[in-house]
C-alpha cells in the first residue's frame, strides 16, 4: 500500500503508531504554511493528515464555519477507523479551529497544538481602519479582498523577500493565498465568535505558541485561552524573534520540536495509563483469586 493515499476528502501519510496528528493551517492557506513539522510527526511513526476543507483551504471557494467543523470531524471519524488516537496542530485561524473542535469533541481528540491563535485581530500590523471594515462585513458589504502586504507575517527578511515575490506573481504562496476575501474573513470572526463560547469546556492536553511580536494578533488572545481552558496538561510557550507565521519565521526549529514533543508526550502518556489500567486490573483479579474471594 503507498504511503500517501487520498481517501475521499482526506489525504494523509500512512504512519504504524496507530496515532495521528491532523495539521490545519491559516484560513485560504495550504500545507506548506506548516513547515517541516508534518516531516518530523511522521518520523516518529504517526500518521500525518490534511483534510481538504472545502471553503477553508485556498483556491476551495467559499464556505461557512460549520461546514469547516463538519469536514475536521469527518477526517478525524475516518482516521479514527484505523487509529487509536488523534492530536491535532493548527496555525493562525487553523489554530483557532483546532481549539473549537477540541473543545466540542474532547473525546475525539488527545491533544491540540494552538500556533498563533486568532481570537482578534488586534496585532501591531492590523490597519487603524479594520473596525471599518468588520463593519462592512457586519453590513452585508462584503464584494471585496485583503491584499497580503510586507511583513507577511515573517520577521526573517530573507523568506519575506521570497514571499513577497510570491505575492506578486501567484495566487498562492508558502505562507496563504496572496489575498483574502471579505467573505472567508466573516466566517472567520464568526467562527472566533463561536469559539469563544466554548473554551471553558476545552480540556485536552493544550500548547500555545505565539510571538510576542506577533504582527497580526496580540498577545492578548494566547494569554485568554490559556487562562479560560480548563485542560491539566497546558502549556504556553513565547517567542521573541518571530511574527505571526511561526512555523517558517526565525524561531521555525523550536516551534518544531516543541510541537513533536509535546504531542509525543501527550500520545506516551494515555498508553502508560492504559497499561496501568490493564496491570492494575490483572493484579485485582489475581488477588482475588488467590485470596479465594
Amino acid at each position: 500500500m503507498s504511503d500517501s493515499i487520498l481517501n475521499l476528502s482526506v489525504q494523509f501519510t500512512l504512519g504504524y503508531t496507530r496515532q495521528a496528528v491532523i495539521f490545519l493551517p491559516g484560513l485560504c492557506g495550504s500545507p506548506l504554511e506548516m513547515g517541516s513539522i508534518p516531516k518530523l510527526i511522521h518520523a516518529q511513526g504517526h500518521t500525518v493528515c490534511f483534510p481538504k476543507i472545502d471553503g477553508y483551504y485556498a483556491m476551495t471557494g467559499l464556505s461557512n464555519y460549520q461546514e469547516w467543523l463538519d469536514s475536521l470531524d469527518h477526517a478525524v471519524e475516518l482516521l479514527r477507523v484505523d487509529h487509536e488516537e488523534i492530536s491535532i496542530v493548527g496555525l493562525s485561524m487553523g489554530a483557532t479551529l483546532a481549539l473549537t473542535y477540541a473543545s466540542r469533541y474532547p473525546n475525539k481528540c488527545r491533544s491540540v497544538v494552538a500556533l498563533a491563535p486568532v481570537f482578534a485581530y488586534d496585532g501591531w500590523n492590523v490597519p487603524w481602519y479594520s473596525p471599518l471594515l468588520f463593519l462592512m462585513i457586519n453590513l452585508g458589504m462584503r464584494s471585496w479582498s485583503l491584499k497580503e502586504s510586507d511583513p507577511f507575517g515573517l520577521k526573517n527578511t530573507e523568506i519575506r523577500r521570497r514571499v513577497e515575490k510570491q505575492v506578486r506573481m501567484q495566487e498562492v504562496t508558502e505562507v496563504g493565498s496572496s489575498a483574502l476575501s471579505a467573505e472567508h474573513l466573516y466566517q472567520g470572526l464568526k467562527l472566533i465568535s463561536y469559539a469563544k463560547k466554548g473554551m471553558e469546556d476545552l480540556s485536552v492536553d493544550t500548547l500555545i505558541i505565539s510571538a510576542i511580536d506577533d504582527d497580526v494578533v496580540s498577545p492578548h488572545s494566547a494569554e485568554w485561552i490559556y487562562s479560560t481552558i480548563k485542560s491539566s496538561v497546558k502549556k504556553l510557550i513565547w517567542l521573541g524573534n518571530s511574527y505571526h507565521i511561526i512555523t517558517l519565521d526565525n524561531e521555525r526549529e523550536i516551534v518544531t520540536n516543541e510541537t513533536a514533543e509535546f504531542i509525543q508526550l501527550a500520545f506516551d502518556a494515555k498508553k502508560s495509563y492504559i497499561n496501568y489500567s490493564d496491570e492494575a486490573r490483572t493484579l485485582v483479579i489475581k488477588d482475588r483469586l488467590t485470596s479465594g474471594l
